[in-house]
């Protein structure tokens, strides 16, 4: 198998999201259905209960219950920053085209009120921990729509494009709960919740440092410094990390530890501070050994294969993709998730599933979780071979 399996790959799931204009469902729109308000949702298990049950069916009930299609910011973000990594090393019209169109609908999902520009879901949701109003504003959508606007930036640097990731900048250093504690600093999710989350950190501490970089700013980049540190102190010895760490998130899954690996290693680019590179290699031992099998396939946990998620998928080509350089096992074995991924995940016209379990196969295309993530690792993987 060469990496022309890859390229093709890439161009139909490109074409397929173009053609959908980058619209579908989400695992966590279910709350968003007129048609289920005659539940109890003021109660936190009837609206977990509803969305765990209709993200796990194998059968789409959205239509049926008036689910729009649509994407959230931080799916746009996604794409965003797909297409500027293919109009980097495969220049083309088009790629500019479809830029300028998921720019614009990522701007017009800016949430008012805030110190800054700040993005989240435009629905409610309900997780294991608490409930997220509709159009509240979250740290990790945040940070991935900084991400795409400093790509952008790298294109073609726009005073606006840097100006409004500062003000997402101050979003979070001002309007989010952030506690000063033994190891640095931490960062809540939202501005409603006090959340102690490993990967919103470390999210925060990349977006800090990216953005401190550009803008020469001391202080983004010192706070930046605090957060990776407090990301660091809480590393088990195995080289693993709990999700959060409130006791309801003590468990640890593929694709956060991918988000914490990827922040980590990006913060000591932009901040040049390789002082945690040994954190970053043990916890990336970790990833590979507990998280994936030898033949490519995503594990969802260390203890469970099942469901093999698309999201999982996506995370692995992202993150053994950027060890080309310094690791070229690491990178084939990125080559050889996404063969394992073509083959067993996508459908013939171009989308990746949702999920795969023992028994049968979760077809529905989300937009978000799975294409958008697929097209940017696709992308990725490709601008590095």
């Amino acid at each position: 198998m060469k990496a022309t399996k890859i390229q093709a790959a890439e161009r139909s799931l490109r074409t397929w999201c173009e053609r959908e204009g980058f619209r579908g469902w989400d695992p966590w729109d279910a709350l968003a259905s007129p048609g289920l308000r005659i539940f109890p949702f003021n109660y936190r298990l009837p609206r977990w209960a509803a969305n765990h049950l209709i993200k796990i069916s194998p059968l789409n009930p959205r239509p049926y219950l008036g689910i729009p299609r649509d994407c959230f910011a931080k799916g746009l973000a996604l794409f965003i920053s797909g297409y500027a990594l293919r109009q980097k090393h495969f220049p083309d019209p088009g790629n500019l085209e479809m830029i300028q169109s998921l720019h614009s609908r990522l701007m017009d999902k800016v949430i008012a009120g805030y110190s800054g520009p700040c993005w989240g879901t435009n629905l409610a949701y309900q997780t294991r921990a608490f409930f997220v109003p509709a159009q509240t504003p979250s740290l990790v959508h945040t940070a991935f729509a900084v991400d795409a606007l400093l790509d952008l930036y790298d294109l073609d640097p726009q005073a606006e494009l840097l100006e409004a990731a500062r003000g997402a900048c101050r979003f979070i250093l001002q309007d989010l709960t952030i506690r000063s504690e033994e190891g640095g600093i931490c960062f809540s999710y939202t501005p409603i919740d006090r959340t102690r989350v490993i990967n919103v950190s470390a999210l925060a501490a990349r977006m800090l440092a990216r953005v401190g970089k550009i803008s020469q700013d001391a202080h983004l980049l010192s706070h930046a410094r605090s957060a990776v540190q407090w990301v660091a102190s809480h590393q088990a010895e195995d080289g693993s990390w709990w999700y959060g760490i409130d006791p309801v998130h003590h468990w640890i899954d593929n694709y956060h530890t991918g988000f914490v690996l990827d922040a980590l290693d990006d913060y000591g680019y932009y901040a040049a501070d390789d002082g945690l590179y040994s954190t970053f290699l043990r916890g990336l031992d970790y990833y590979r050994r507990q998280l994936f099998l030898d033949d490519g396939t995503p594990k969802f946990s260390p203890n469970s294969i099942w469901p093999v998620d698309g999201h999982c998928l996506a995370q692995g080509i992202l993150t053994f993709s950027r060890l080309k350089d310094s690791d070229p096992e690491g990178f084939k074995f990125a080559e050889k998730i996404a063969h394992w991924g073509i083959t067993h995940l996508q459908h013939p016209s171009g989308y990746f599933y949702f999920q795969k379990r023992r028994r049968w196969t979760n077809r529905i295309p989300h937009i978000r979780w799975v294409q958008a993530w697929m097209f940017l690792a696709l992308n990725r993987f490709l601008a590095q071979s």
